[in-house]
């Protein structure tokens, strides 16, 4: 019986992450960045017992080593009232 497997994508911060569960506990995770950043890459795994989350979170740590510091969050603009 062949096995299931499921491709998913995020988006994070202009990147796409390309989450592959392949069964068994293998799965995979690639960084799709912009054009201009660069060509995919597959996340290595730091260890040999990774999760798949912790594959995503080691993804998002390293978007965010390479985009810098998140910008502080927008204020909303104050609505004006006409009477």
């Amino acid at each position: 019986m062949p096995r299931l497997t499921i491709v998913s994508t995020r988006d994070y911060r202009q990147h796409v992450l390309e989450i592959e569960e392949r069964g068994n506990g293998s799965c995979s995770v690639v960084v799709h960045p912009p054009a201009r950043l660069g060509r995919p890459r597959q996340v290595e795994p730091a260890n040999d017992g990774a999760l798949l989350i912790d594959l995503v979170n080691q993804a998002r740590a390293e978007i965010d080593e390479v985009m810098g510091p998140k910008p502080p969050p927008r204020r909303p603009m104050m609505r004006r009232r006409f009477a």
